[in-house]
């Protein structure tokens, strides 16, 4: 319910600028000439002159009022309905998944009554720092963000998608076929394509996978190309530009999707996982209520046929609910190799 008091309704009337305006039917009426004594009628008594106006005063008064509730009754209304930021970055293929995220994002608005739109931002920092900067917005992002978000600006964890269904994806290792290399450490003095400093697929685990071995990634390769999403590290494979790419295993099955023909062209050598897959997080404001709205829309996509039909695009079994301490190994990872915290 708006409230508002009468007092403090005048006193805004009051404090208008003199140059103020409304307008009744085609007369200007100004604050100045509102309250003012107006009398032309000399056939009347002043006494009359005095009640008219008096009477007059008391309509002019009502009429503003009414016009000072009404519009701040709909700023309060259009405050109700601001759409806060679903930010989106590198966790699906870039191409031509806008039209597919934009009807996810009012899909799962208009089944939690929590107003988004779409904010595309192309690394993993600016998503932590929309974030930051929006506490009331969600995000689609990546396990190693989540988990130093988290930490340092109580990034809430919303839902986890099912690949294959299990809430788990894998860092893959490809390079064209045809070459000899087996693994990512025979390709020493080579180039390493990844998506993003701050990804877990992309680079983490690679650097992680090397450090075990007693490797500097950053003096293994004769260069770290980054490519902004897998699916660029992918076309870096394909266009020659990388000799080795540590790519997303959901990224990859969807680009096989759309492209069969590169998987003659690019195949895996090796695989690092299983890991945590890719969360839709929350901001450190949004309310636990709207947490579970948010939570129980996405858990229960398979119940209908719209919810259906966007899992079967993304190419998804679902979302599941998980503790953050899920995110464990992750957070295991991140304890012995640095990247990128995104602040």
């Amino acid at each position: 319910m708006f409230n508002v008091s009468l007092k403090n309704l005048v006193r805004k009337w009051n404090d208008l600028h003199t140059g103020a305006y409304l307008t009744m039917g085609s007369t200007l009426i100004t604050p100045r000439a509102l309250f003012a004594r107006r009398s032309h009628d000399k056939r009347i008594t002043e006494t009359q002159t005095d009640f008219r106006m008096t009477v007059r005063q008391f309509v002019y008064h009502l009429f503003t009022i009414s016009l000072l509730i009404i519009g701040q009754t709909h700023y309060a209304q259009a405050s109700d309905k601001i759409q806060q930021p679903f930010v989106v970055s590198g966790v699906i293929i870039n191409s031509y998944s806008g039209n597919l995220i934009e009807r996810f994002t009012r899909y799962l608005s208009t089944k939690s009554g929590y107003p988004l739109q779409v904010v595309y931002v192309n690394k993993y920092s600016e998503l932590s720092r929309v974030l930051r900067e929006n506490p009331e917005a969600i995000g689609w992002t990546c396990g190693a963000p989540y988990v130093q978000d988290s930490e340092t600006s109580g990034q809430q964890l919303v839902a986890v998608p099912l690949l294959n269904k299990k809430p788990t994806y894998h860092s893959l290792i490809l390079t064209r076929t045809g070459r000899s290399e087996k693994t990512l450490a025979d390709f020493k003095g080579g180039v390493l394509a990844y998506s993003d400093p701050r990804s877990n697929s992309g680079f983490l685990s690679p650097k992680y996978a090397l450090h075990k071995q007693g490797i500097d990634i950053g003096k293994h390769f004769r260069l770290l190309l980054n490519t902004g999403n897998h699916e660029s590290s992918i076309n870096a494979l394909l266009n020659s530009l990388a000799d080795v790419a540590a790519v997303d295993e959901y990224v990859w099955l969807t680009y096989l999707k759309k492209h069969p023909e590169a998987n003659k062209a690019v195949h895996e050598i090796e695989r690092m996982g299983p890991f945590p897959f890719t969360p839709i997080v929350a901001g450190n404001e949004i309310s636990a209520d709207n947490i579970s709205k948010l939570s129980s829309t996405l858990l229960n996509m398979n119940d209908d046929a719209e919810g259906r039909k966007l899992l079967s695009e993304f190419y998804l079994d679902g979302f599941v609910e998980k503790e953050p301490a899920f995110y464990q190994p992750v957070k295991n990872m991140l304890e012995e190799v640095n990247i990128d915290s995104g602040n």
